[in-house]
């Protein structure tokens, strides 16, 4: 793959010439460290022992794999890459692979070590709260080609990201392009900034009981105005609002989503009755003094006529509003948006094919050199 899409494109030669000049086997290590994320993917002290030396031979190396040499390669590239980046975009344009149709998304990866300057704690994806992590941002086209690779510190909100990621994002598309992102991005500035730039958004609004209370009246009161589409044997309603900024807001309701939801809330509501119950059985009566005596207080259940509501449920059942900047055929917007599972796919595909998780880097030039290196392979990938 690495010699076809070379011999084809150039793609390394564009990169990376003149970006390790004083290193002589530079872009052949390159290689060899993407070579590694598409075949084993072991760390880069493990590369040296688990690869013969006809696998470098066949990459141009001459020279025996050393770690350190890789590890310098790594770092080239993290002090690099603003400039390694711009070319990656300049080569993209260049072949036509840049989709005007952009999702953006944002995960994160967790650190083996507490040196980095750029690991922090915050909402942990993998789950493991426990350990120092990075943030990272992808935008990719529809077509499964990224477009831009942003990394910050491990507590640095979603919101915060986006503006990174468009200003990235924003130096290789066309005018009139659309990004689509979630909720955890979606605020009134980042929006703005998108229409100053003169591009267009589709998004989800933060499902919140105050801000869809007036949507949901809107949405029955016009029920004329609904339109209904079926998408992957499931059926939405979607009422089209148009808002004073000149946004068009989507709200759709779909009976199975609601069944679907209903079925959660009641499951959930039912463990933590059984929750309840458990620790009224556990807990230690209180005792108080009296004239008389001491007192032990013991709980007792009163009976009544009428069951007890399910506190999780909110009425929002079903729900969801889409975003937009562009008025359109609701069908066609609901299935862009669901496309969302490009992004997320090329995410799982780092950190699970790849094996981006754990990182075992500490200095700063190094991580953002195996982000790229897991980034780059990805992309040769698709």
């Amino acid at each position: 793959m690495i010699h076809q899409i070379e011999n084809r494109y150039g793609l390394f030669q564009s990169l990376f010439s003149d970006i390790g000049i004083n290193a002589k086997h530079f872009i052949p290590n390159v290689k060899v460290l993407v070579g590694n994320k598409l075949t084993h993917s072991v760390s880069v002290l493990q590369i040296p022992e688990t690869y013969p030396p006809e696998f470098a031979r066949q990459l141009g190396m001459d020279e025996p794999l050393a770690e350190r040499t890789l590890n310098r390669t790594l770092e080239r590239i993290g002090k690099r890459f603003p400039i390694i980046f711009q070319r990656y975009q300049q080569f993209l344009k260049r072949y036509d692979f840049v989709d005007q149709q952009q999702v953006t998304d944002f995960s994160s990866s967790y650190l083996e070590g507490r040196k980095s300057d750029l690991a922090s704690y915050g909402y942990s994806r993998d789950k493991r709260p426990d350990k120092l992590q990075i943030n990272f941002g992808i935008s990719t086209g529809i077509n499964g080609i990224p477009t831009a690779l942003t990394i910050q510190k491990g507590n640095v909100q979603d919101k915060k990201h986006m503006r990174e990621i468009f200003r990235l994002t924003a130096a290789i598309l066309q005018k009139g392009s659309l990004l689509i992102f979630d909720t955890g991005a979606n605020t009134e500035e980042n929006k703005q900034k998108i229409r100053e730039k003169e591009f267009h958004f589709l998004t989800l609004r933060a499902k919140r009981v105050e801000s869809y209370r007036k949507y949901l009246a809107f949405f029955r009161q016009n029920s004329n105005d609904m339109v209904d589409l079926t998408i992957n044997d499931r059926q939405y309603h979607c009422v089209k609002k148009q808002e004073e900024d000149r946004s068009v807001s989507y709200i759709f309701f779909s009976p199975e989503l609601y069944d679907e939801q209903m079925q959660i809330k009641e499951e959930k509501f039912e463990r933590k009755k059984q929750q309840g119950n458990k620790l009224l059985k556990k807990r230690k009566h209180p005792v108080l003094p009296s004239d008389a005596g001491w007192v032990q207080l013991i709980p007792c259940l009163q009976r009544t006529l009428q069951d007890i509501e399910n506190p999780y449920i909110n009425g929002l059942e079903g729900f969801f509003i889409l975003e937009s900047s562009v008025d359109d055929d609701p069908e066609k917007l609901l299935r862009l948006y669901k496309q969302r599972d490009v992004a997320e796919k090329f995410i799982r595909a780092l950190k699970e094919g790849l094996e981006l998780r754990p990182i075992r880097h500490w200095n700063n030039q190094c991580v953002i050199g195996i982000f790229f290196i897991s980034f780059l392979a990805n992309m040769l990938i698709n």
